[in-house]
């Protein structure tokens, strides 16, 4: 099942989290335990069991899943799932959840891993670094034709990465309450508050008992 089979989110608050893995495992187990600390559902690999989808399928049923997109680019660019059809371009797992995120316009929380940053490896294929430096400017963008950057955080280490996810979830908690909150209310009272004026008559005539009456008297 692809995303475009999921034009709107389930009705949970299930966030995505999306990144590459092995050199982010321990970033994203603390992106995960601070989404849940919010009472936010993680959609990430780690919960996937045996699946009959490939990688492609799986990863933007993901996208589709989730209400809201938490990205994290690394200093590896990651997978690039082979399919001529599905990725005519080349783009690694991540990009490719990055642009599904953007078509179905869910809200994004972009992390950017800082120059400082210490790592054990870093991208060492040229056509790899030089996509991920397309990714990596590419998604500071509002939008593909955008000069305008969206807010974004840097992170130098763990620690600073742990720090700034916090206040940055408990926001993207806060507008996804404000969308799931009706915009109207049924039950509202008919009767205006002073001063307005409000007048209604003893009696009103239905409109059935209204036609017995002329029908009595006709």
């Amino acid at each position: 099942m692809t995303t475009d089979n999921h034009p709107t989110p389930r009705h949970y608050l299930g966030i995505t989290v999306s990144s590459t893995f092995t050199d982010l495992e321990d970033h994203r187990a603390a992106l995960i335990k601070a989404i849940k600390a919010h009472g936010l559902t993680d959609v990430a690999m780690e919960n996937d069991a045996a699946k009959l989808l490939d990688v492609i399928e799986s990863s933007l049923q993901m996208v589709g899943d989730g209400s809201a997109y938490i990205g994290v680019i690394s200093k590896k660019y990651g997978q690039i799932p082979k399919c001529p059809r599905r990725n005519p371009y080349d783009l690694s797992v991540t990009e490719l959840e990055f642009n599904a995120a953007l078509r179905l316009g869910r809200p994004i929380l972009l992390f950017i891993m800082g120059e400082k940053h210490l790592v054990r490896d870093s991208e060492s294929n040229a056509t790899k670094r030089k996509k991920l430096n397309a990714f990596r400017e590419r998604a500071k963008k509002m939008t593909a034709d955008s000069s305008v950057n969206r807010v974004y955080a840097t992170f130098d280490s763990l620690e600073d990465f742990k720090e700034k996810i916090g206040s940055s979830i408990a926001e993207l908690r806060r507008h996804l309450d404000a969308q799931s909150e009706p915009t109207g209310t049924t039950d509202r009272d008919p009767i205006p508050k002073p001063p307005a004026f409000y007048a209604e008559p003893a009696y009103i005539v239905s409109h059935n008992s209204l036609a017995a009456r002329l029908n009595s008297t006709s």
